[in-house]
């Protein structure tokens, strides 16, 4: 008995030391068309845009392209505001029945606040196979954010920390939406995910409860300073886009994405190099995944051309994967 025991411990740890936790990633993508727009120093800014990401104030539609995005509550007594936001990832690239362990959306301060800003926010899904975007044939004033069907789990996201301008937060943890959504009979590996934050209606208040997030869209307006006085450059900042986070207990799915990103060669790698060269020299994170989901190797770029070395790889199927201004590509190799 004791000889069971012991080997029944020995499985249960070589499991654990194999368990496999992968993690994925999406910022809000691009829906297409452009925006020019004059700061206050005279600056020009060309911007793409997206309706992926919006806001709806009491039960009107209010923006489509704003270079910020408010959830909460506005309380002055006399203006009190419910702002709803909507967010929709593109190209989930969940199994369906993944088992997810945690998941949450990071955002960007907008505009510093105090712990006395309290925002109570209310998280649900989209109860859809497939979220549309929220454009003007899908949001409007007769199917608006709070129309749409949701999940049946929520999570409460009660905000009450300082918040410093164009710094990283995070939401509750929004794995048990996401794991809804995943095991919905419909989904499929490449669907997209949409997040509605409802508002809290917290009363007359002499604060702001709402909180502010940068956009797709967002610049680091020249007006604006970081707590230790630096002023924004007046640019777009694609790594400061909301970013869904999902962890994950097993594999990815090994769906291959194709946006004209790079080009990589030779495929199939038969000398155990391989050359990898982007599109632009924007700093990109690329990783070598096996199709199995795992993490072989991980490189940041610092201009347009990447070295890969496939010694002592099995022969087979790999993907490389990159993430490059907020946009993802995914593209199958073959190690011979």
């Amino acid at each position: 008995m004791l000889r069971i025991l012991l080997l029944l411990c020995v499985s249960l740890t070589t499991a654990s030391v194999f368990a496999q936790q992968s993690v994925f990633e999406r910022f809000i993508q691009g829906t297409g068309g452009q925006i020019t727009d004059t700061l206050d120093n005279g600056q020009v800014v060309t911007l793409d845009l997206s309706t992926d990401d919006v806001e709806q104030e009491n039960d009107e539609v209010d923006s489509y392209y704003d270079d910020d995005l408010d959830a909460g509550w506005e309380g002055a007594p006399e203006d009190q505001n419910l702002l709803t936001l909507g967010l929709r990832f593109t190209n989930i690239n969940l199994l369906p029945n993944s088992t997810i362990d945690s998941a949450f959306v990071v955002f960007h301060a907008h505009e510093g606040k105090s712990a006395e800003d309290v925002a109570r926010l209310t998280i649900v899904g989209e109860a859809t196979d497939n979220a549309v975007t929220f454009d003007e044939a899908n949001f409007n004033e007769n199917m608006l954010l709070t129309d749409r069907p949701r999940t049946t789990t929520q999570v409460e996201w009660t905000v009450e920390e300082d918040w410093s301008i164009w710094q990283p937060y995070q939401t509750s943890d929004i794995g048990s939406i996401i794991q809804e959504l995943v095991n919905r009979p419909g989904w499929e590996t490449g669907n997209a995910i949409a997040l509605i934050f409802l508002p809290e209606d917290q009363g007359p208040s002499t604060v702001e409860n709402a909180r502010e997030f940068t956009s797709f869209e967002n610049i680091a307006d020249p007006d604006d300073v970081d707590p230790q006085g630096n002023p924004g450059d007046g640019t777009n900042h694609p790594e400061r886009r909301p970013m869904l986070k999902v962890y994950v207990d097993g594999a990815l799915s090994t769906i291959e994405l194709t946006p004209k990103m790079f080009s990589f060669y030779p495929n199939p790698v038969t000398n155990s190099q391989a050359q990898l060269t982007l599109e632009n020299n924007a700093p990109a994170t690329v990783k070598v995944i096996n199709s199995e989901g795992r993490m072989m190797q991980q490189q940041n770029t610092s201009g347009t051309s990447l070295t890969f070395n496939f010694e002592g790889y099995s022969n087979g199927l790999y993907f490389i994967h990159i993430e490059q201004n907020g946009v993802t590509a995914v593209k199958k190799i073959i190690v011979e």
